[in-house]
């Protein structure tokens, strides 16, 4: 049977990997119909971009899934709830959870700076060594909204996108901004949405150090003639958040496991 949704996950840890594919058969309406691939980077340590386009080459289905092996989902029947998105949103390319309508070259390109009303999404973080459990609000409201950008931690994206685009592993070589590169690719050729709809549960947090700085200037120095970018003219008034916020789920909420 032809699947419908192919699963593209980078792996490091074996462990990992072998409790993300009991956490998406579980949590599946239709487990059949999922086309896991888990591709082993621990000798190779290729960068991201490498591995996810050696992920595409090998999906059969008709959207793609990219995400890191420590997200867990989080709604029960994601997998009909993503196809109906991109029936219903014919002009998507790509949709994430987390990311932002607006995205400015300084400071470092770095998405969630945009805040709200810009940013938009909710996801669930889990880190066992500080014993942190909260859950991430990047706008009040709930839905879908058009973005510029999503966070890498999880994606889709329709396979026939691939047609016309790949992952750039000659620019980005190693493990950041082939999500927001990705982005700005897609937005050559129709839509890119943020859902809160889809909720997903993230075992760590990113790190916007070092490293992540000098990606930065080399991402923002490719799409220079394209930065700032902006998907919505009128934004919705401001709630009552003004920057990103958190609420504590320690004690209130019991912590998954699969």
């Amino acid at each position: 049977m032809q699947p419908s949704i192919s699963i593209i996950i980078c792996s490091r840890s074996q462990s990992e990997a072998l409790s993300l594919r009991r956490n998406l058969l579980g949590t599946a309406k239709y487990p059949d119909s999922l086309e896991i691939i888990v591709l082993d980077n621990r000798e190779k340590n290729e960068g991201l971009c490498a591995v996810y386009n050696q992920g595409v080459a090998k999906a059969h289905g008709r959207v793609l899934v990219f995400m890191h092996e420590d997200v867990w989902m989080m709604e029960k029947d994601w997998d009909t709830l993503l196809l109906k998105k991109f029936r219903d949103l014919p002009e998507m390319q790509i949709l994430g959870v987390a990311g932002t309508a607006l995205l400015e070259p300084e400071p470092y390109a770095h998405w969630p700076a945009a805040n709200i009303p810009y940013t938009f999404g909710k996801v669930l973080h889990l880190n066992k060594k500080s014993e942190e459990f909260f859950l991430a609000i990047y706008n009040e409201r709930d839905g879908d909204q058009e973005a510029v950008v999503v966070d890498g931690l999880w994606f889709a994206a329709r396979k026939t996108f691939f047609e016309k685009c790949s992952f750039d592993e000659q620019t980005f070589t190693r493990f950041h901004f082939y999500d927001l590169d990705i982005c700005m690719q897609a937005l050559e050729f129709g839509k890119v949405y943020v859902t809160t709809d889809i909720r997903v549960l993230h075992k760590s947090e990113g790190s916007f150090e070092g490293e992540w700085k000098e990606w930065s200037k080399i991402f923002v120095e490719k799409w220079k003639n394209k930065l700032p970018a902006k998907t919505i003219n009128e934004p919705p008034p401001p709630n009552k958040l003004l920057k990103p916020g958190r609420i504590d789920l320690r004690g209130k909420v019991k912590v998954p496991s699969w």
